[in-house]
């Protein structure tokens, strides 16, 4: 399972978002520059050690994809541009050779186990041998399997067995998170810590609960525990650093982007995010290259293309920087200028391959009339809006009275 896919860690509410102004002799706009981390944001948090692989699920599941990560107890696999956690229980094979597995954890798939061992017979007596583990080990395999009411029935019965198993309640608390119940998951969490308040997982995980609930104070305190536990991980430092962008602190977030790049220097995220921050910073030549570098790490990374797009259109544009009192994206003043044709060629072209990629995706389309209203192809820009329109979109009233007011159009 992915951390970052839990239920309520969405877009809406966790990605941090760069709003430009741009002015023109004839009209005043604001634009959205960039959007940070989006669902695939569940490739934002996984450390990327590229393996193509076949991975056969004990399901039956095959699974093509890439493997970037794997200890034994999980295993990391980017399926069609998602990445997506598998516990090692839940691994038949990865091309054709077994998965080390924490023995501890690991389940009998066939739930066979716990029928035998309800009872042994002896003389009149029946005696109970099902232990904690036991009902542990069948919650994980329930878990597995997607059966979370059944999940949490066996989790809470090795709780009650032993409510000193910190395991248990690790579980049980992403089963609630499944269940999108946040604060079931994080009475859990608060339990976990409790039992053990050297478990940076524990504190990870609550982190990301709470940003879901737009607690970005206790999220953050969380972000910030889980790397003074271990001041190498990964995830914990890409998720503070988004909330370090939404509080407006981009060296923060430079510094944290750094510090991942030191320890894997082929994350993607990690260079998307430290453009982004450089951005925010009015930086958008050194924006250009950390997206370029993310793009080179993963070529179907849509959403860089294009806030590199955004970035060609507007790195010699900008006068001064604003922060909006009501919100906490950044905004930004622009002078706009006729660009340059080569940087109004790179920023078509780079929000044209993010449409090839996600013909679907309505933003690139946004973006690319807005860099067609700079450019003065109107037609252009008018018809990027009718697909928006077309694909149930939304294009920002301030585009369209920008758009009609250039064009002399009113559609």
């Amino acid at each position: 399972m992915n951390f970052l896919s839990l239920p309520g860690y969405t877009e809406d509410r966790l990605t941090p978002r760069a709003i430009m102004s741009c002015h023109r002799p004839d009209f005043d706009v604001n634009f959205i520059l960039m959007r940070i981390l989006t669902p695939i944001l569940a490739v934002l948090l996984m450390v990327n050690f590229a393996c193509a692989a076949t991975v056969i699920l004990k399901s039956g599941d095959k699974i093509e994809g890439t493997v970037t990560e794997t200890n034994e107890n999980y295993v990391n696999v980017n399926f069609k541009g998602a990445d997506i956690t598998y516990r090692t229980f839940e691994i038949e094979t990865i091309d054709g050779k077994p998965v080390a597995i924490a023995k501890k954890f690991e389940p009998d798939s066939s739930l066979g186990f716990m029928l035998e061992s309800q009872g042994v017979k002896k003389g009149p007596e029946s005696i109970n041998v099902v232990t904690a583990g036991d009902y542990l080990k069948r919650g994980l395999t329930y878990y597995g399997k997607d059966n979370l009411d059944q999940a949490i029935a066996d989790l809470s019965r090795a709780i009650n067995a032993n409510p000193e198993l910190t395991e248990a309640y690790l579980y049980r608390g992403l089963t609630y998170i499944k269940k999108n119940e946040p604060d079931k998951a994080i009475a859990d969490y608060d339990k976990a810590i409790e039992l053990n308040p050297k478990n940076e997982e524990a504190y990870y995980v609550r982190g990301v609960v709470y940003a879901g609930k737009k607690d970005i104070g206790r999220a953050l305190d969380d972000y910030n525990k889980a790397i003074e536990l271990n001041p190498k991980y990964v995830q914990a430092y890409l998720n503070r650093s988004i909330i370090n962008l939404m509080k407006g602190n981009p060296e923060q977030v430079i510094a944290d982007m750094i510090k991942v790049i030191e320890v894997n220097p082929k994350v993607p995220a990690a260079y998307y995010i430290k453009g982004a921050a450089y951005a925010n910073e009015n930086n958008m030549q050194q924006a250009i290259v950390d997206y370029s570098e993310a793009i080179k790490l993963k070529p179907d990374y849509v959403e860089v293309y294009v806030d590199r797009a955004l970035a060609y259109a507007y790195k010699d544009k900008i006068a001064q920087a604003k922060i909006d009192p009501n919100s906490p994206a950044a905004y930004i003043n622009i002078g706009i200028n006729k660009l340059s044709k080569a940087d109004y060629d790179q920023a078509i072209a780079d929000c044209s391959k993010a449409i090839e990629i996600a013909t679907k995706y309505a933003n690139a389309y946004i973006v690319r009339a807005r860099i067609y209203i700079l450019g003065n192809d109107f037609d252009k820009a008018w018809l990027d809006v009718h697909k928006v329109e077309e694909l149930g979109g939304t294009v920002n009233s301030e585009l369209l009275e920008d758009l009609k007011k250039a064009s002399g159009r009113e559609k």
